[in-house]
């Protein structure tokens, strides 16, 4: 993002217990930039747990994100271990969520048991609210699409934002992305800030469905 000098801000870097390695032979690694502004670093160490990421940053009740949160427990001989959480999700009522991230194929009946060990500890220490396991089964591709498109869309344009915010203003019922875009009058501008306030979700999808020029939006309801 630019500063008032013409210069650009660099993102956070990661609050991660762990760092991922950049390099790997074995699967993907990498990371993505979440968040307003400037915004802060997000390392992956697979592929799904990228996907994953994106579909939650876009969820209404997600306030805040951070990938390899560490949380210390004990086996059932006593032994201390720690376990790195993929992921933890701060909600907008306060609760944190911890995810684990993995193929269906590699959730075996041991990892289960020990993740379900984890989670009983993990909440009985106030850690957090629950834990949850994410999968690729469990992965929608509209959800996907469109996470991946707000994602791309959420650089600011001045000057077409403020021109969306006051048709956003003035609308009333449902309208259809094209029928904004067109009161907006930038053209592919408007249509990409049309993207932003769903992104922010002033907007809201009538259906679930991919987002396209047609899809029909109202507007949403803010805390």
């Amino acid at each position: 993002m630019s500063n008032n000098k013409g210069g650009r801000r660099l993102p956070k870097q990661s609050c991660g217990d762990r760092s991922v390695p950049v390099l790997s032979k074995g699967h993907f690694s990498g990371h993505l930039v979440i968040g307003d502004g400037a915004g802060v670093i997000v390392e992956t160490e697979s592929n799904l747990e990228f996907k994953w990421c994106l579909c939650l940053v876009a969820k209404p009740d997600t306030a805040s994100l951070t990938e390899q949160v560490a949380f210390e427990w004990h086996d059932r001989d006593g032994a201390w271990r720690t376990h790195y959480f993929d992921m933890v999700v701060t909600r907008t009522d306060h609760r944190k969520i911890a995810y684990t991230i993995k193929p269906e194929a590699r959730v075996t009946d041991q990892f289960l048991a020990e993740i379900s060990w984890i989670a009983a500890q993990a909440r009985a220490a106030g850690f957090v609210s629950d834990v949850r396991l994410l999968t690729d089964v469990g992965l929608d591709p509209v959800e996907l699409h469109n996470a991946r498109l707000l994602h791309g869309m959420r650089t600011p344009d001045p000057e077409a934002d403020i021109a969306a915010e006051a048709v956003f203003a003035a609308m009333s019922g449902v309208s259809t992305l094209s029928e904004l875009s067109g009161l907006i009058g930038l053209g592919a501008r408007g249509l990409r800030a049309l993207i932003r306030l769903i992104r922010s979700h002033h907007l809201r999808l009538v259906r679930h469905e991919k987002i396209t020029p047609s899809s029909e939006v109202y507007k949403g309801k803010l805390n």
